[in-house]
């Protein structure tokens, strides 16, 4: 005796069925999500304290480079030129053509003349002058860009680092994926 429904068919072709469309929901699934991370999204894990308070060594964040320009205080992702190097986390100071000074009295950074606002927090005064000298401006196709961490920050300050060519950055942080949470 065959247990068949209404139109003929088994309780096993009915679950092979089900089945069937379970996986392929999964695979579809697992499709958009590579071609998003691929073509789209990148996720990063942040190496050293640089950017503390605000993100932590260790901490997953969700980057993407569509259609991206730099602006004032982004959080970028600057892709080093060969493999062995890890994208490093900093943030977007000055722009291409802007005049950048730090008082390193004052701790205070200046930014065409003006002091800038940053709405983010920062670890302690600036007392770590690296081996540039300021006043200095941004050469075209290029950004100045400081961790948030002033004192224990390899950035733009310094001449290993020096100016970010716009193509050496490989998106703008759009959140923290692990822990979730916003990116300030």
């Amino acid at each position: 005796m065959t247990n068949t429904g209404h139109n003929g068919s088994t309780v096993y072709d009915k679950a092979a069925a089900y089945l069937y469309s379970l996986l392929s929901m999964i695979l579809g699934i697992m499709v958009c999500v590579f071609a998003l991370f691929t073509f789209f999204f990148r996720l990063v894990s942040v190496s050293g304290d640089s950017m503390n308070p605000n993100i932590y060594h260790g901490q997953k964040i969700i980057v993407s480079n569509v259609m991206y320009r730099p602006d004032y205080g982004d959080i970028v992702a600057i892709g080093r030129s060969t493999p062995t190097e890890n994208s490093i986390i900093k943030r977007v100071i000055g722009l291409p053509g802007d005049r950048i000074d730090i008082n390193f009295d004052t701790h205070i950074v200046v930014v065409n003349d003006s002091v800038i606002t940053e709405h983010y927090q920062t670890l302690g005064a600036i007392t770590e002058r690296g081996d540039v000298a300021f006043p200095l401006t941004v050469p075209e196709d290029c950004v100045f860009v400081l961790g948030d961490n002033r004192n224990n920050s390899l950035d733009s300050r310094y001449s290993s680092v020096g100016f970010i060519r716009l193509d050496e950055i490989t998106g703008k942080a759009l959140f923290r994926l692990f822990p979730p949470g916003p990116l300030y």
